[in-house]
C-alpha cells in the first residue's frame, strides 16, 4: 500500500497560512480561533480543555503537526476562555 502524496511533500511545499477567524455564537459573545490552512479538504478542529486557551503549547503543536501532514485545523478559544 503507498502512502498518500501528501505525506510526502516538505512543508514548503504545502499551500500553508494561518488566519484569524472571529465567530459569533447565540449569546452575541465572539469566539476567536486561528485556521491553519493547507488547502486540504481535511480539517481537524482543535478543541481545548477546561481553563485553557488556544495558544497553549499543546493546542499549537496540534495544528502545527497537523499542518505538516497537510491537513488543515482550526483552533479556538471557547467562550470566557483565551
Amino acid at each position: 500500500m503507498t502512502p498518500p502524496n501528501r505525506l510526502h511533500r516538505s512543508v514548503s511545499q504545502q499551500k500553508q497560512k494561518q488566519r484569524k477567524v472571529i465567530v459569533g455564537n447565540k449569546h452575541g459573545e465572539k469566539l476567536v480561533g486561528i485556521l491553519h490552512e493547507t488547502g486540504s479538504k481535511e480539517l481537524v478542529v482543535v478543541c481545548h480543555g477546561f481553563q485553557s486557551r488556544k495558544e497553549r503549547i499543546p493546542m499549537v503543536a496540534l495544528a502545527v503537526a497537523l499542518e505538516q501532514e497537510g491537513i488543515s485545523a482550526f483552533r479556538f478559544d471557547f467562550a470566557g476562555n483565551g
